[in-house]
């Protein structure tokens, strides 16, 4: 019986990741004004997907160029690790983490709900690592994902002005700051993320009415 319950429960999951996976995303030739976004952020108990965890998730779809503030998302997860030193940096304690969520039942909303959206993330290469381990992890396989980083596009924005891009200038609060956006607190995952929705909006409306999906992909290489 105990297998049996274990088979449904594997199969279930598994189906999760094929149904996202089969959901086509808009085309490169899509307006960005038409592409639906789903930007996230996490909080981690350090930077090496293989050993670190995610403590926390926030996630803000934009639609229409609107950010869509009643289908945002916080949740803190249960993680099988000591939060440690990255407790400095989130604010995270065991404790708290202790009464969070599963961190298969929160990546089976995201991917039921967001199925079909483009991913945004504030240097996604990191997000996207942590996101494909822990899909692994509670899957048993990794859908396919497509993201926009806007730090990279905020690089690629500097340069063509003829700008020298040092590091600090891509953080997020300091792109805030330079697009006339309220800084928000650092992370926080909700917040970041929502931070990083008025970064995209604010990039977008200086990248004119003819951008495409595909100059996003362009520009964040």
């Amino acid at each position: 019986m105990m297998l049996s319950w274990l088979w449904r429960k594997n199969t279930a999951l598994s189906a999760v990741v094929d149904n996202f996976s089969k959901t086509a995303l808009p085309n490169a030739a899509t307006a960005v004004q038409q592409a639906p976004f789903l930007v996230l952020d996490f909080e981690l108990t350090g930077l090496n997907p293989k050993k670190d965890h995610i403590v926390s998730m926030g996630w803000v779809p934009v639609r229409q160029q609107e950010i869509v503030l009643s289908e945002a998302r916080h949740y803190l997860i249960s993680s099988p690790v000591s939060v440690g030193q990255s407790a400095v940096y989130h604010g995270l304690h065991d404790h708290q983490l202790k009464q969070g969520q599963d961190l298969a039942v929160v990546l089976t909303e995201l991917l039921t709900q967001y199925a079909g959206y483009v991913f945004v993330a504030h240097h996604s290469g990191l997000d996207e690592q942590f996101l494909r381990v822990a899909c692994q992890r509670c899957f048993g396989k990794t859908p396919r994902f497509k993201f926009i980083d806007t730090m990279k596009m905020e690089w690629q924005r500097l340069l063509r002005q003829g700008k020298v891009v040092k590091h600090d200038a891509l953080k997020l609060p300091n792109c805030l700051k330079r697009h006339g956006l309220p800084d928000m607190a650092n992370h926080h995952a909700l917040e970041d993320a929502y931070s990083s929705a008025l970064l995209l909006l604010s990039q977008l409306k200086l990248g004119g009415n003819n951008m495409t999906l595909g100059d996003l992909y362009l520009l964040s290489r």
